[in-house]
């Protein structure tokens, strides 16, 4: 009688297995490593690739004059600042400027604080235009066009609005929709997946 018992038991427990209650999620993916980079912080401090080493972190491309995408952007990571503190997950965030030549750390500043952002665990960075749009294009694969023009749609500039988490090896690891909010939630999941 025991062993037909601990054969039922055993042939339930595959039969749960195939149908996906014992399964685990697969590895987040790799998109490649984001390459070297030296910035400015909204404190006027050098901000640079290896500074993130060791940290999880969300990275983010906008401009302060961004009529249009950009502000809800920033509020996609203010969210997720709040709900990873609220989950005990430790993230890193960056905003990186694709206007540096107005942005500079000062005008970074007063942006941070517009959007009650904790500059402890976000930072906000500017610098030469060349190496922003290197970084973004083929480090982060975020394509960004154009300059500055007041008297053009969106000032003149576009480029993604996808949020990139990276690992703290510094591998990019997944994109998500920062107009999306299951598309954060995931994001958040993941992050605290690469923390374990």
């Amino acid at each position: 009688m025991t062993a037909k018992w601990l054969w039922c038991v055993v042939c339930s427990f595959v039969v749960a297995a195939s149908l996906g209650g014992c399964h685990t999620k697969p590895e987040l993916p790799s998109f490649g490593a984001v390459p070297a980079f030296a910035l400015t912080d909204q404190a006027g401090k050098p901000f640079t690739r290896e500074g993130l080493m060791g940290t999880t972190w969300v990275a983010a491309f906008v401009f302060t004059r961004c009529p249009s995408a950009c502000p809800r952007v920033t509020q996609a990571m203010r969210r997720l600042q709040v709900n990873a503190a609220q989950h005990g997950v430790p993230l890193r965030l960056v905003s990186i400027s694709v206007d540096p030549e107005f942005d500079t750390p000062e005008v970074l500043r007063r942006y941070a604080a517009e959007y009650g952002a904790n500059l402890e665990t976000w930072s906000f960075v500017t610098g030469n235009a060349d190496v922003v749009k290197n970084a973004a294009e083929t480090g982060f694969k975020i394509a960004v066009e154009g300059k500055a023009d007041p008297s053009k749609a969106d000032f003149g500039i576009t480029h993604g609005t996808q949020l990139v988490l990276i690992d703290g090896a510094g591998q990019i690891r997944g994109y998500y929709a920062s107009n999306e909010t299951a598309a954060l939630t995931r994001l958040l999941d993941d992050a605290a997946r690469l923390r374990s």
